[in-house]
């Protein structure tokens, strides 16, 4: 615009120009016209001029006006755009924001707040310098910020650091997410576990009049919650809720669980559910299949519980309950020919059962080694390098002369091992907790006996999986599969002594976690020929061995009156021992219902825990990446592990189901 004043200007005085050259020719001629059309073209001249006076005041003017009109419309627009803008110096407090900004954020937006304050969701110390954006939550609003970071010269060479903050409210768009995300379909699997047990001794009216009345309880529990539910057979439902309703059901604990579990029966035997349940992206075809995963995770793990799979994560509610003990055994005899079969097509059978062997896992493992001799097959037990636990089963093995060789290490292991090598794991079905996890990874036939209930991970693609967490101890499981496995070769003195040991120290003597059964097998074993006296050899103590306990309960902690919690003393020897002595001890005290012993391994920090029954301290010890039984559980901590965040846990999940029980 200013080039096109600038050509008018110019071409205007060309023209002045040339009538001044006219003016001036027409004067040589005649004098009188010549001045004449002088003092007309001054005339003109300085009414042009003025004209021109009077329009570039007028210009200006209305430039003026309209700088001033930007200027207040610039200042307006950022004070009242629909962003909220903010600035925070270096000190992390608020220097400026615009009225906007401070009528989302409220009162508290005043200068000289600490930036942190306003916001959560985002730590500022650690955006400091940097552009970019984040999203985060400030006055029950969520916003998606970006920041931009300026350096200001304010003289003298001085830089004065800012952080720029432009909010946009994404409230609208993140209720939008949530409420997508809660409608998302959740796929679930729901059993009845135990019919048979329940409707043994009852009449087929009774038993209908049962099973209609846990079917209507199951069916209307899920349809008040919008959603679809199915019965395809007698004891099995399929359901679809949405992730809403599935937080709902945990943060009830899956009461379900109780509801059914208070139904009247003729036998007063409590009918319990397994419930297994999926929250995942994937197809439903998929979900579905997971949900199977999660209801045989549920029933692993004894059932009257449910299982949910989030992601990786796994959570378990329920299993208040021992596990239902079977008075068939039909599934024994099934095992056990199974597992003959297995070990009759091996070339060598390899035996192992849990690092830091106890008396459980190597009497098994020594039942499971006549299981072998007597299919004539070679085998062999391997043994971890932590062997303070089992130490006095291990010499009395090598001392009785009628096992030679069986015992080996892992290194001696790896080089029996052959395409047609079976290993078999007892007393643990995990594969972080094996003897001897290179023997494992080598593996491709494997066989796993365990009584503990199942855990999250597990020894993968097994030939066959005997886990039965009503069974007292592997030992039990195994003097039952020496029953119904056939072969010539009778069990000797040492063989069933070493089971019996098993037994006695996962039922305390037999004075928890037993059932008729155990009793059975024990008097397999003692007709057998169990000694007694032997095994009473293997539970004797030292001097030294009482007056640490006496150390141990001296320094015990009781929380709530109910929770033993005490630790054994670093650099003792046999501490695993000596701590689930005390864990077994402690429970037997009137008022204590759970009690955790903290022990120091090569391994680090680990946990011994005990239950009267009411308390469920597998979950606890899950709660700390372990596991075990209701009543018998552990975890290891490892090098890293930190006894006092350890306690806080240990008591918050103790203190839940106290909470849960009482309510």
């Amino acid at each position: 615009m200013l080039s096109d004043i600038w050509v008018y200007k110019k071409t205007s005085r060309i023209m002045l120009a040339l009538l001044l050259a006219a003016v001036v020719m027409l004067a040589t001629q005649n004098w009188q016209l010549g001045l004449l059309l002088f003092i007309v073209v001054a005339g003109c001249v300085v009414y042009i001029k003025r004209c021109d006076y009077y329009q570039e005041k007028r210009l200006l003017r209305y430039l003026d006006d309209l700088s001033a009109g930007v200027s207040a419309g610039t200042v307006y627009a950022v004070k009242n755009l629909p962003v909220g803008i903010a600035m925070m110096d270096e000190k992390k407090e608020l220097v400026w924001a615009n009225n906007v900004f401070r009528g989302w954020i409220g009162k508290d937006a005043q200068e000289g707040v600490r930036f942190q304050n306003l916001v959560t969701g985002q730590k500022i110390s650690k955006i400091w310098g940097k552009t970019g954006w984040f999203d985060c939550h400030a006055g029950g609003t969520f916003f998606r910020v970006f920041h931009k970071f300026i350096d200001v010269d304010i003289g003298g060479g001085t830089q004065s650091p800012f952080m720029v903050f432009y909010f946009m409210d994404r409230t609208d768009v993140e209720v939008a997410v949530r409420e997508c995300t809660e409608a998302r379909p959740v796929f679930g699997i729901i059993r009845i576990d135990n019919v048979s047990e329940v409707t043994s001794d009852m009449t087929d009216m009774e038993k209908s009049a049962l099973l209609s009345d846990v079917t209507e309880k199951v069916l209307s529990y899920f349809s008040s919650r919008d959603g679809f539910i199915k019965q395809y057979s007698t004891t099995d439902f399929v359901t679809c809720v949405s992730q809403k309703a599935l937080t709902e059901l945990m943060e009830s604990n899956f009461d379900i669980l109780d509801q059914v579990r208070a139904i009247h029966t003729v036998n007063r035997i409590p009918v319990t559910l397994s419930i297994g349940v999926v929250q995942s992206e994937d197809s439903f075809a998929k979900q579905f299949e997971e949900a199977q995963v999660s209801l045989d995770l549920a029933l692993g793990r004894g059932g009257d519980q449910a299982i949910v799979r989030i992601g990786k994560d796994v959570k378990a509610f329920g299993g208040k309950l021992p596990t239902a003990v079977s008075s068939t055994r039909v599934r024994v005899r099934v095992v056990a020919q199974a597992l003959k079969e297995i070990i009759d097509g091996a070339d060598t059978v390899l035996i192992m059962g849990h690092a830091h062997e106890d008396f459980d896992a190597l009497g098994a493992a020594v039942g499971v080694s006549h299981l072998a001799r007597a299919s004539h097959k070679e085998t062999h037990i391997v043994l971890s390098k932590e062997r303070d636990t089992c130490k006095k089963m291990v010499e009395a093995i090598e001392k009785s002369g009628q096992a030679e060789g069986l015992l080996v290490d892992e290194g001696e292991a790896k080089g029996l091992i052959t395409d047609k090598t079976v290993v078999v794991i007892v007393d643990t079905h995990i594969p972080e907790l094996v003897a001897a996890p290179e023997v494992l990874r080598k593996a491709k036939k494997k066989v796993v006996i365990d009584h503990h209930r199942r855990a999250s991970t597990m020894i993968s693609a097994p030939l066959l999986t005997y886990m039965e967490p009503s069974a007292s101890s592997a030992s039990e499981l195994v003097s039952e599969l020496v029953q119904y496995y056939g072969g010539d070769e009778e069990m000797n003195e040492l063989e069933a002594s070493c089971l019996y040991a098993g037994i006695v120290v996962d039922t305390k003597n037999f004075a928890v976690q037993t059932s008729v059964r155990t009793f059975d097998a024990a008097s397999f074993l003692r007709r057998c020929g169990a000694d007694t006296k032997l095994v009473h050899r293997l539970f004797e103590e030292d001097i030294s061995s009482i007056r640490t306990k006496a150390e141990i309960l001296a320094d015990m902690k009781l929380v709530d009156g109910t929770i033993a919690i005490a630790s054994c003393p670093e650099h003792v020897e046999e501490s695993q021992i000596l701590a689930g002595q005390v864990a077994d001890y402690l429970v037997t005290i009137k008022e204590i219902r759970a009690s955790f012993l903290f022990y120091y391994t090569e391994k680090g920090l680990c946990l011994s825990a005990r239950s009267d029954g009411s308390i469920n301290v597998q979950v606890v010890m899950e709660a700390l990446g372990g596991g075990g039984h209701l009543t018998v559980a552990g975890a290891q901590l490892g090098k890293e592990g930190n006894r006092e965040e350890a306690e806080k846990t240990i008591i918050a999940e103790v203190r839940k189901q106290i909470k849960e029980e009482k309510e």
